[in-house]
């Protein structure tokens, strides 16, 4: 009996030491991922890296088209200040084109103009008349992402014609044959494709989790689609939610270039406004996909909120000691490092660095994934 009851005991010892190894080995692809190869149970070092799944995704998104100075250019709706023009572009595309309250505070001094008809020559503007015409593309001293929507209307249809530039549009106001109707609405449509230039295009299209933040944002431009596919990029709302983003500019032309995105003077300009709202990328600490290889970044508004903005400050945290670095996740996270000495918070680029990265939902992202 002694015998039998030594043999069931060292046979109960030895399954519960398998199940436990079992355990860990399932395990240890997410210790690896985490601490990349270092001693299991050891806490992370710097240079950990930490791997989110689905990291950066190729998207599909609708082009708009639309004349400036006479020639064709092609842009991508992603937000507008009045719920009505969102929803209303968002069937229209068949792209959800967020709501962003804030931006109807852009300075006049920040804006780029836009002329929507609301009759005469049918089309495929946005009210069903020619397409909008734009006052100024990528390179010009007045362009900016950010339109302020003017409303054409022609006094008589039967002298309707299309126009194409800025000048015919004054030209025809001018004799009396159309009123302009300056709204409050502003819209973010970031250029993709205009006359003699474009959206950086990258080389290598074959995008993972492992894949390099730059050096462009576009895979493809196809204006006979009427689609551009760029990456999105996952990164964290104020709550912690995954949010995707795309870059489409940026100010100073340093980071721009190095995003390989439109370098947008006109976008300093908003620094000090209530459209710049606070995005926290990091400079040290846990390797990732961030903009410049560490942990993803965490923005101060999720795209549903009242306080979104695609317009985003850039702010730089950074580790006093990168050996207790952790992954943050939340702006409180971000408040409660810096309150306990852990990390400093610094403007970036003297606090004038400003990035349009609309943001977008999970399910967005997913819906719009590419397939190409």
């Amino acid at each position: 009996m002694t015998k039998s009851y030594s043999r069931a005991k060292n046979f109960k010892s030895v399954a519960i030491t398998a199940s436990i190894l079992v355990a860990i080995i399932a395990a240890s692809p997410l210790l690896l991922t985490m601490n990349e190869g270092k001693v299991q149970g050891q806490e992370a070092a710097p240079g950990s890296v930490l791997k989110l799944a689905r990291a950066s995704i190729p998207i599909d998104i609708p082009l708009a088209k639309g004349y400036e100075n006479g020639n064709e250019i092609f842009f991508i709706a992603t937000d507008a200040s009045d719920e009505k023009i969102a929803q209303q572009a968002t069937k229209l595309l068949g792209f959800k084109v967020n709501f962003a309250p804030l931006l109807s505070q852009t300075p006049e001094s920040a804006l780029s103009q836009a002329y929507a008809f609301t009759n005469g020559v049918p089309g495929k503007g946005p009210f069903g008349f020619q397409i909008p015409i734009l006052s100024a593309k990528p390179g010009d001293a007045g362009y900016s992402p950010l339109l302020q929507i003017n409303t054409v209307k022609w006094k008589d249809n039967s002298t309707a014609k299309e126009l194409k530039s800025v000048q015919e549009i004054m030209a025809a106001e001018k004799n009396g044959s159309l009123t302009i109707n300056k709204t409050g609405i502003v819209v973010n449509h970031p250029a993709i494709k205009w006359h003699d230039g474009q959206m950086k295009i990258r080389d290598d299209k074959n995008i993972t989790d492992d894949s390099k933040y730059g050096p462009a944002q576009v895979l493809k431009i196809d204006t006979n689609k009427m689609v551009v596919t760029m990456v999105a990029h996952r990164g964290f709302g104020p709550d912690g939610k995954t949010i995707y983003y795309i870059v489409a500019d940026a100010t100073p032309e340093m980071p721009a270039t190095m995003m390989g995105v439109t370098s947008v003077p006109f976008d300093e300009k908003l620094v000090g406004s209530a459209v710049a709202v606070d995005l926290f990328q990091f400079k040290n600490g846990i390797n990732g996909t961030g903009p410049m290889g560490f942990q993803a970044g965490i923005g101060a508004a999720n795209p549903t909120d009242k306080n979104y903005s695609p317009m985003w400050k850039i702010s730089f945290n950074e580790w006093k000691d990168p050996s207790k670095a952790r992954i943050l996740q939340t702006v409180n996270d971000v408040v409660t490092m810096q309150k306990s000495g852990m990390i400093t918070i610094t403007p970036a680029m003297g606090g004038k660095h400003v990035v349009n990265c609309p943001f977008f939902d999970e399910s967005t992202i997913v819906e719009h994934m590419s397939k190409t």
